[in-house]
């Protein structure tokens, strides 16, 4: 395997929490398992752990931010669970090129769906699966939540253009 320079390896240790954990005990050995080149070892030894958990540590914070903008509903039901539960998942899951907003907000309703049942808001769940599809049409049936804290039901219908742009519209039955 060809070694790689510092930047990628540093890169690397801010997305991977178990890399991270490995770099704190023995920065060399987690410089070895990556193949970090030689010359740039004495660049890696000084880096700070505490600095280097710190800085990814805002980098997940960002990374949650998305999340909310995507999933709000979902964020607000989990309430204070919500960062040590996206933390814990964020440590050991990036999401994959292009589209890394939208993918890294699936893949947390994904792993909640798995972990705590009933956390993720259908709506927002039916949005998160229909963006990521290849279908011109979607329609689900949902309760959706109002801002007195009751539910509406209603319809939730998405349409995909030619352009690969989608719309969301939501038909609210009865009063």
């Amino acid at each position: 395997m060809l070694a790689i320079d510092f930047i990628t390896a540093f890169g690397r240790l801010l997305r991977d929490g178990n890399l991270r954990d490995v770099f704190a005990l023995n920065p060399q050995h987690a410089g070895r398992q990556i193949y970090l080149r030689e010359s740039d070892l004495p660049a890696w030894l000084q880096l700070d752990p505490a600095d280097v958990e710190f800085q990814a540590e805002v980098l997940l914070r960002k990374r949650l931010d998305l999340v909310k903008w995507f999933a709000p509903e979902t964020c607000r039901r989990l309430d204070k669970k919500l960062w040590p539960v996206f933390r814990q998942f964020a440590r050991g899951n990036w999401p994959p090129e292009g589209g890394a907003k939208l993918s890294d907000t699936l893949l947390f309703c994904q792993h909640l769906r798995r972990q705590l049942p009933g956390a993720v808001a259908a709506s927002e769940w039916n949005r998160l699966d229909f963006a990521h599809s290849k279908r011109r049409l979607g329609l689900r049936w949902v309760q959706i939540p109002t801002a007195k804290m009751s539910t509406r039901r209603g319809l939730q219908f998405f349409i995909r253009g030619r352009s690969q742009r989608w719309w969301e519209f939501f038909l609210y039955l009865g009063v």
